[in-house]
């Protein structure tokens, strides 16, 4: 293979990667369609208002929060052009976000910040696939690295999370980062080229520093770090030189990524154990194996050659440390999770580009080893077989995946778009808070638009007529007082029950409290309050 074929393809897997990562990234807009953006986005809300790195919300890392916080700052010239003010003006005010219930989960804006962040993640999970390619190709050659990217572009758990704004794609790249160095580091203590050894190694530590600022558990790949080096053909003093370095590259990581764990440990802590036991309350549909299994995360044929390429790796001689290392990783990240009954598959995102290199080393190995057992032509078109094998499943997968992300529109949305074309602009519509449609939204319709808390709508019904009700279905689970609620539902059900349904959308009750996600499917529906005679 030549250096332009080689880079050709390199390019159209870039391609692929790019676009199964781009092409849903404006889904659900102007909502988040996904519980953890959400929570990176509010924390990001919160440090722009008050111009402070130090996050007073601990319960996620804020590393992912800090990169979308650049993402917004290198457009906001753009924002201020495009809407002729700044793009700080249009963050919530603290008056609408904060409630006595609670804050209001679902009011983020504008909704600019929601596709920024987006962005950023899938350029990180594009990130990881170049990384995935160019680690294969240090352990196996060029072919090795162009299957790994391919695989790592295909995987459906990696390319479903490479859209959304959430912890585990960033925490998966900087692992990528630090295993990447790992290996150069490898190479630079075996051509015994001691500036670059310190330097992977540093690299190495930071990467594994900047991946517990990511998300807490994808730390663990610093112990891959330690193996590397304590499985270096180095004198002792070299190697707890190497170790020192990690340390320090590891606490400078640790606190760019997550300050207070730093500057406050004992908060980071406290929030580690809430989460340990909140957890330990959640009762996962499917456990780690099970889902790892499925066409929609990874799949049995990647997933069966990925082990078995981990297999070989250990076998070969010149992989074998390689995969020592992430074993040990592997081993110290489920050791931290498996305890808990709650195991989204997400939690094990590091894991999977090296699994996707080691199903493509495989298959660079199995090409190779029957070649010289029979004709050239019949080996690699055994080895194409297989690779078809993993990848068409995965490509089938990510179809109906994009399929879904880009037909799906927001509940609210359609509901906006319903009264758009049907209240006109004499009419009067009365709109239930709770619902969380977004005050932008509400100024799309020509209509006038009343929106109150749902405990007021009851009253208000009694002195003054709308044309339509805009209302849904309400859960009561987290009410401060059940009872009252209960009675008052009743009271509005008996007002709104006789109404005509003009129009309904979604499925997803609505809880009552704010702080809360409503879903891209709650249910919604339009009532018609004062009938055409």
């Amino acid at each position: 293979m030549t250096k332009i074929q080689e880079s050709t393809l390199w390019f159209v897997l870039l391609a692929l990667a790019a676009f199964l990562r781009l092409a849903p990234i404006a889904s659900s807009l102007p909502y988040i369609d996904y519980v953890d953006e959400g929570h990176i986005l509010h924390p990001a809300i919160g440090i722009l208002k008050s111009k402070s790195f130090d996050s007073s919300i601990y319960t996620y890392p804020p590393l992912t929060s800090y990169l979308t916080i650049a993402a917004i700052k290198a457009y906001a010239p753009i924002y201020r052009m495009v809407h002729g003010r700044g793009l700080h003006d249009d963050l919530p005010a603290d008056r609408d976000l904060h409630t006595e219930l609670g804050d209001r989960y679902d009011l983020i804006t504008p909704p600019e910040i929601i596709w920024l962040g987006r962005l950023v993640i899938a350029c990180l999970s594009i990130g990881t696939v170049i990384l995935a390619g160019a680690l294969a190709r240090l352990l196996g050659g060029p072919s090795a690295g162009l299957l790994a990217m391919l695989f790592t572009a295909l995987c459906p758990a990696l390319v479903s999370r490479g859209s959304n704004l959430a912890l585990d794609p960033t925490g998966a790249f900087f692992v990528m980062v630090a295993l990447y160095f790992c290996q150069r580091l490898r190479i630079a203590a075996a051509a015994a080229a001691n500036p670059a050894m310190w330097r992977n190694a540093a690299v190495a530590a930071i990467a594994s520093g900047l991946a517990f600022g990511a998300k807490f558990t994808a730390g663990a790949v610093f112990v891959a770090l330690l193996v590397t080096i304590l499985t270096l053909s180095l004198t002792w003093k070299s190697r707890a030189l190497l170790v020192v370095i990690a340390g320090t590259g590891l606490f400078v990581g640790v606190f760019c990524g997550v300050p207070a764990a730093v500057l406050h440990p004992e908060k980071i802590i406290g929030e580690l154990r809430y989460i340990t036991t909140f957890y330990q309350t959640i009762q996962s549909e499917q456990g780690y194996w099970r889902a790892a299994f499925s066409i929609f995360e990874i799949g049995a044929p990647l997933m069966v050659s990925g082990l078995a390429g981990l297999i070989w790796m250990l076998w070969n001689a010149s992989t074998r440390k390689a995969a020592l290392s992430w074993i040990a990783f592997a081993l110290v990240l489920l050791l931290a999770l498996v305890s808990s009954p709650f195991q989204p598959i997400r939690n094990l995102l590091p894991l999977v580009p090296p699994l996707c290199i080691a199903a493509a080393l495989l298959c660079i190995w199995l090409g190779e080893h029957l070649e010289h057992r029979y004709r050239p032509n019949l080996a690699a078109s055994i080895a194409l077989a297989l690779v078809l094998v993993i990848a068409l499943p995965l490509g089938w997968s990510n179809s109906r995946h994009l399929q879904f992300r880009m037909q799906h529109i927001d509940a609210r949305v359609r509901a906006i778009d319903w009264l758009q074309q049907h209240a006109k602009k004499e009419a009067t519509v009365l709109g239930i808070r709770e619902l969380a449609i977004l005050p932008a939204e509400w100024k799309r319709i020509a209509a006038q638009a009343t929106v109150v808390p749902w405990f007021e709508a009851a009253d208000i019904l009694e002195r003054q007529r709308f044309d339509y009700i805009v209302t849904g279905d309400f859960d009561l689970r987290y009410a401060t007082d059940p009872n009252a609620w209960s009675a008052y539902r009743e009271r509005w059900n008996g007002k709104t029950s006789p109404l005509p349904v003009e129009a309904s959308f979604g499925q997803v009750v609505t809880p009552v409290v704010p702080y809360l996600w409503r879903t891209n499917d709650e249910r919604i529906v339009v009532l018609r309050a004062n009938p055409s005679p």
